[in-house]
């Protein structure tokens, strides 16, 4: 008997750990599979639905997967009168966007008082000796114009590049800044360069660059043309101030490139190309972009193009509203 019982002990203890190994390998199976069943989308799952929902079901899944794949194309839009007045109070709906001359539907809008971040870059070439002073000058008025949430870095370009100052959201600039001389060659879009790293680097939806030259760039390794695809690409805007007399830029052929080009940058851009002869009125043209960045109205839309295509895309905004005026981004790669 006492055989039987230790027999029938045995047999009931190995039955309960045979059910106890078949219980834990099915909820280990459980745990492993079945969140993956839960939280992964299952494209197969729509055919199983009726053909309404389904239809909406794969609608989804393709919308989803476009926004994955394809950016936000961002636009900073200035809005002005006749007189050149800025203009606030725009709505969404007053805005089309077209790329390569489709209608896009505008999927980001903001008319508020956005913060920017900004690079000033000072030519201090020799030919700016006379003009230094009134570039150092105008640089720290632009320092004392920003708000708190703004961001400003200063450069200078000669033979060499050199960040003057970090971005700064204080109201008084690097002392750095007034010990820069007037030597050398210039590496304008070398300078450009490094400051679109730095601003790539940064949060802010609205970036520029202020551009202060006299002159031709004689000696960056990068192109014109390379920087301002690359302007155009990470939705820099560029205000080019342009110091040069026209008098003598009519004399001097390559005084009269080095303007086109800075011309080209801004409005391609969506900046702005400002002439101040000798650097007359830069406090007060500072002033003006200052004032410019804080009241854009900032656009996005995702192409329907997903594909990863760096061809040049043409971009336009056109106002529904007659009488007004805008500048933006021509396009983009």
């Amino acid at each position: 008997m006492v055989n039987m019982n230790m027999y029938l002990s045995s047999n009931l203890r190995n039955s309960i750990c045979r059910s106890c190994f078949v219980l834990s390998g099915f909820l280990l199976l459980t745990s492993v599979f079945w969140p993956v069943k839960t939280f992964l989308p299952d494209r197969v799952s729509c055919s199983v639905l009726s053909p309404q929902s389904a239809v909406l079901c794969a609608t989804t899944q393709e919308s989803d997967t476009l926004r994955i794949n394809t950016e936000l194309v961002l636009l900073n839009v200035s809005v002005s009168d006749e007189k050149g007045k800025y203009v606030t109070g725009m709505k969404e709906g007053d805005f089309e966007i077209y790329e390569d001359g489709v209608l896009q539907k505008l999927e980001h809008f903001t008319a508020e008082d956005t913060p920017f971040a900004a690079a000033i870059l000072i030519d201090s070439s020799g030919s700016m000796k006379t003009k230094l002073g009134r570039a150092r000058v105008a640089a720290a008025r632009f320092q004392d114009l920003i708000r708190t949430s703004d961001a400003v870095a200063i450069y200078s370009f000669n033979s060499v590049v050199e960040r003057v100052q970090e971005f700064s959201s204080e109201h008084d600039v690097s002392n750095k800044l007034w010990n820069v001389e007037a030597r050398g060659a210039t590496r304008l879009f070398d300078c450009l360069n490094v400051s679109l790293d730095g601003l790539a680097e940064r949060k802010e939806t609205r970036r520029a660059v202020v551009i202060i030259s006299d002159g031709e760039d004689t000696n960056s390794g990068v192109t014109f043309k390379h920087m301002l695809r690359r302007a155009l690409d990470e939705d820099v805007l560029v205000y080019s101030v342009d110091l040069v007399d026209p008098a003598s830029m009519a004399r001097d052929a390559a005084g009269l490139q080095a303007g086109r080009m800075l011309q080209e940058l801004a409005e391609k851009t969506g900046g702005k190309y400002i002439r101040s002869p000798g650097g007359q009125l830069l406090d007060q043209k500072f002033e003006e972009i200052v004032k410019e960045l804080r009241q854009q109205y900032t656009l996005g839309f995702y192409p329907k193009d997903s594909s990863q295509n760096r061809s040049y895309h043409k971009l336009e905004v056109k106002l529904r509203r007659p009488g007004l005026r805008l500048r933006t981004r021509q396009g983009y790669y």
